[in-house]
């Protein structure tokens, strides 16, 4: 039996056993008169998840949307993320594993940056690859972690050009494929 197939018997046998539960605790003496209910809206699906009223959020012209929050530490530091909402899951049996190539593909150059130029430049201002500019591809997310001084107004225009990059401009050079392929 798949995982997804074993997650939909669990979730069935754990909503089965809260009904039965639930039921068996409300069962009354047979004459007695049941009384109504009261709703359980704190656990409502469609209730909105609550924010941080410390959060900005908004949404571009271009549909892009953004959360901004300041943070004092650590100082001079800005944490840049894009977050694509495609993973794995999106992939056919013989695609397996493209989400991810994607997500290196990034790093081996864009429309503004060529070959691993953005990681040369973001070495030269203290960002290492790896420990602090890094990126994963989980099974429903494509996450690029960009943390940079913001001592520059520069670092960071060039760090939003990056990403934006990766959002619209990675180039796909068939060297850098062939590499990357394995």
């Amino acid at each position: 039996m798949s995982f997804f197939s074993n997650l939909s018997v669990t979730a069935l046998v754990t909503v089965m056993i809260a009904t039965a539960a639930e039921a068996q605790a409300t069962a009354t003496k047979p004459g007695t008169k049941i009384a109504a209910k009261a709703p359980r809206d704190s656990f409502a699906l469609t209730a909105a998840l609550p924010v941080d009223p410390a959060v900005r959020i908004g949404t571009l012209p271009n549909g892009i949307r953004y959360y901004i929050r300041r943070n004092a530490k650590p100082e001079q530091r800005a944490e840049l993320r894009l977050v694509v909402n495609a993973g794995s899951i999106l992939e056919d049996d013989d695609q397996r594993g493209l989400a991810h190539f994607i997500e290196h593909m990034a790093f081996n150059g864009t429309k503004s940056f060529a070959k691993n130029d953005i990681v040369k430049y973001l070495e030269s201002i203290g960002v290492r690859f790896g420990a602090d500019l890094n990126a994963f591809t989980s099974f429903d997310e494509t996450v690029y972690i960009l943390p940079v001084p913001t001592d520059s107004a520069g670092i960071l225009e060039k760090s939003f050009r990056f990403l934006g990059d990766v959002a619209t401009g990675i180039v796909f050079d068939s060297t850098e494929v062939v590499a990357e392929r394995g």
